[in-house]
């Protein structure tokens, strides 16, 4: 019975191993339309650098990043899980409403969001001067960091 784990256990590393950095470039017209879609509306003035696939087990994700040094993570649905910005604020459509009032109205009023993360439970955004606050998915602020 032990061997059968052992073997079980390597089997699901090297599975892990080979899948690990297995990214690929391809072009913005490979990305799922929800992405292109995205891209499209947000982001049509810059131009790309470049866009790679992220193979996972079930799907892949991708990245896309832009001369400017703007990247774009999305899930393997297609929808944006992040955004960032290196010399301006992220588009203030993508940004919750509770998250931008949170931010002008508590002790940042003159802060721009430069970057937005956000899965499942979490919305975390790094403002322009490296303050990150975490949110729940009630967009109550569960952390802040510098």
């Amino acid at each position: 019975m032990k061997k059968i784990f052992l073997t079980a256990a390597l089997l699901l590393a090297g599975i892990t191993v080979t899948l690990a950095g297995n990214d690929r470039p391809i072009t913005v017209d490979k990305l799922p339309a929800a992405a292109q879609n995205f891209l499209k509306s947000y982001f049509s003035d810059l131009t790309v650098a470049y866009a790679v696939e992220d193979p996972k087990f079930a799907g892949s994700e991708y990245e896309v990043t832009y001369t400017d040094r703007t990247e774009v993570e999305f899930d393997t649905k297609g929808e944006w899980t992040s955004v960032e910005r290196k010399y301006t604020a992220v588009p203030a459509a993508i940004v919750p409403k509770q998250i931008t009032d949170y931010v002008a109205k508590s002790n940042f009023p003159n802060q721009e969001i430069r970057k937005i993360e956000r899965n499942a439970y979490t919305w975390e955004i790094e403002l322009t001067n490296g303050l990150e606050i975490k949110f729940d998915r009630n967009f109550r602020v569960i952390d802040i960091d510098d």
